[in-house]
């Protein structure tokens, strides 16, 4: 059974209870109405059993033909009254009473004309009324009886009345209480096993599943509560390849990005910085060798015959022997200096830290001799010279710019005086000086 169904049959049971309630007390007031009515004529017939008694006693003291019609008027009311409340009071009791007034008439009827105004009263007429008080005290008993019989009716039936309706009452009480019982108990321990799973899926465990048997609004929602925990578990599956397929992209896209920062500062053939990022970080090693009064010094290197070797034998092996150039450069000086090309066959480095000029003439003759060495190509095995300007800091220059004018144009001195391999810009002739 569903529980809606379950509920529907506790707020009907609920609804009976109010309604048997209901009934009770229109039935208990019914009852009491009717009681109030049987006692209300009772206490009429009394009320015409007391205005007999009036009469009677007007008429012994003072007798007469009117006083003696009043009476026969008091006992035809009684009697008419007696008629009337069949119903409220029992036929014996309106028996009995009716005779008691006959009585009375007839006892009237034996007096009349025995009896005058001045007559004094003798021993018959004391009987007479004595007769007359036994009737009246006979008809008072009578309806007392009828009264306090009608009590005890009407008290009996009330109690019989609350029994069997409180008992049904209390039978449906217990039923709806036992039966609301079993609900929330069965519902409570339904619910903490639905809480409990849903807490579990808040927590991210997605294997438990969850079981109810009966088939019921709740056994619906743990199967809605199941399915959205398969569709969850997908969900997280696709989740986690998109977050890996994101994570991937976003290191394709930095290396990219270093790729593209690669190449925009270095020299697409050789790998060496270009001019412009040559010229950048060489700026920051000045203001560094500026700050720190140390010495540096800045290499313009030209390959005198690579043009001859690239016109013979082609641009494949001119770009060849570059390569091996760049990778012997970067060799030969340390991981601190700078490295660039500036085009063609000229090259730029940037010595850092120098502690003397003995230490630049051993990265110069060390330079030349990697230079100088074979390079084995697919066509020839060839070598190279090379020319080597040099400007110091800070002994020649302070600024980049005047410095590899220098630099330049003591390259272009020993490029051009065959004896010399490498020239300093403080070695140049006085007329070569800037």
């Amino acid at each position: 059974m569903k529980i809606g169904q379950q509920l529907n049959i506790v707020v009907y049971a609920c609804a009976a209870l109010t309604l048997v309630t209901l009934l009770i007390t229109v039935e208990l007031f019914q009852k009491q109405s009717q009681t109030q009515v049987r006692l209300n004529r009772i206490v009429a017939v009394h009320s015409q059993i007391d205005s007999l008694r009036g009469r009677l006693w007007l008429y012994r003291q003072y007798p007469s033909a009117q006083t003696r019609q009043d009476v026969y008027q008091s006992t035809n009311a009684l009697r008419a009254q007696l008629s009337s409340d069949q119903h409220a009071i029992p036929p014996q009791s309106v028996q009995s009473m009716t005779q008691a007034a006959d009585s009375i008439d007839r006892l009237l009827d034996t007096t009349t004309g025995q009896f005058g105004r001045e007559q004094s009263v003798d021993e018959g007429r004391l009987m007479l009324f004595s007769r007359f008080n036994i009737l009246l005290q006979a008809m008072s008993e009578a309806a007392f009886s009828v009264r306090q019989q009608a009590m005890h009716d009407a008290s009996k039936q009330q109690k019989m009345l609350l029994v069997v309706h409180g008992g049904i009452l209390v039978l449906l009480a217990l039923l709806v209480t036992i039966f609301a019982t079993r609900l929330r108990r069965r519902l409570r321990q339904r619910l903490k096993t639905l809480h409990s799973t849903v807490t579990q899926i808040k927590k991210g465990d997605l294997t438990t599943e969850l079981i109810m048997t009966d088939k019921d609004e709740l056994t619906e929602l743990a199967d809605h509560v199941n399915e959205m925990k398969h569709a969850l578990s997908h969900t997280m599956v696709d989740k986690n390849q998109l977050s890996e397929e994101v994570a991937r992209q976003t290191q394709q896209l930095r290396e990219q990005q270093h790729q593209l920062k690669f190449l925009a500062e270095h020299d697409e053939l050789t790998g060496l910085f270009n001019r412009r990022a040559f010229e950048s970080h060489v700026d920051v090693a000045l203001m560094r060798a500026n700050r720190a009064q140390t010495n540096a010094a800045l290499l313009f290197i030209d390959l005198n015959n690579f043009k001859q070797v690239n016109d013979t034998y082609g641009h494949g092996v001119g770009d060849e022997l570059l390569r091996v150039v760049s990778q012997r450069l970067k060799h030969a000086v340390r991981r601190s200096d700078l490295v660039g090309r500036l085009g063609g066959d000229e090259f730029i480095v940037w010595l850092d830290l120098l502690t003397d000029k003995d230490a630049l003439n051993e990265v110069i003759r060390r330079i030349q001799d990697d230079v100088h060495a074979p390079i084995l190509t697919e066509k020839a095995e060839l070598s190279l010279v090379s020319s080597i300007g040099v400007s110091c800091f800070p002994t020649d220059g302070l600024e980049l710019q005047q410095m590899m004018n220098q630099a330049d144009a003591a390259m272009y001195y020993a490029k051009t005086h065959a004896n010399e391999r490498h020239c300093l810009y403080s070695n140049l002739p006085a007329e070569r000086i800037q």
